[in-house]
């Protein structure tokens, strides 16, 4: 089994220095994608990666930057003449405003989109994938994902303050991607705001005992990623801060 995780949008809220938040997980030819920032379709093509070939969306909150480019995302794929069917999961309320809005489209699409609630703990299951949410610590309800890929765990945390439902179901994954919107120094702003600083990820990912830390979700008063990266260092050593287009191979 051939898999590898695409970092389409790493950025928080505003798309000035990175995209917004879009992971996709492409499993043999199957692309399943994390969050659908605005422009998510034009991250994929950029990246090589066919919009057709989306099997799920898996939306961890409702936040604009987490959901709102999954429209322009269905556009495109009917545009492309997509015929099979196209998942997507989220937290309810996210659920009953993504149906709102695809019943509402002047322009029908000529694909069923069977948009499902997440529960926490109910594992999902296509082919070779399992993925199942989980409970985390913002200011809306917001689930992560850990996603299992065979015998590989990955846990996505979306948003979230320090959370000890991270710790619990993302223990021994072996890879660990948490939002990390800012540095220590505004710690305050951050708990404020529903959000991690890179050190409380990387507090995470010590007590969860993963194998890597993925620092994303980077607020755009950062230029580049050595504030954010020297915050979880001091932490946690087995760590990256990802940037747009970066791949890891599980």
């Amino acid at each position: 089994m051939n898999s590898r995780i695409v970092f389409l949008g790493t950025g928080a809220a505003i798309p000035i220095n990175r995209g917004l938040p879009c992971v996709a997980l492409k499993v043999d030819s199957s692309i399943y994608l994390l969050d659908a920032g605005e422009g998510c379709q034009h991250r994929l093509f950029k990246a090589g990666l066919s919009p057709l070939k989306v099997k799920t969306v898996f939306i961890t909150h409702g936040h604009g930057d987490h959901y709102l480019g999954l429209f322009g995302l269905v556009q495109s794929m009917n545009l492309l003449g997509r015929e099979s069917e196209l998942n997507v999961v989220a937290p309810e309320q996210v659920v009953q405003l993504i149906s709102g809005v695809l019943e509402s489209m002047l322009e029908k699409v000529g694909f069923e989109v069977n948009v499902v609630v997440g529960r926490t703990g109910e594992v999902y299951k296509e082919n070779d994938l399992e993925v199942t949410p989980y409970p985390v610590c913002h200011t809306v309800e917001a689930h992560g994902y850990l996603v299992r890929v065979g015998d590989k765990t990955v846990s996505y945390t979306g948003d979230t303050r320090p959370c000890p439902s991270i710790v619990e179901f993302s223990k021994n994954a072996k890879i660990l991607i948490h939002e990390a919107t800012f540095a220590s120094e505004y710690s305050e702003e951050a708990l404020k705001q529903g959000h991690s600083t890179a050190r409380d990820a990387a507090l995470a990912a010590s007590e969860a005992g993963v194998g890597l830390l993925v620092l994303t979700h980077l607020s755009s008063r950062y230029k580049d990623d050595t504030a954010i990266f020297v915050d979880a260092y001091r932490f946690f050593k087995k760590l990256v801060v990802a940037r747009d287009f970066m791949t890891l191979i599980l």
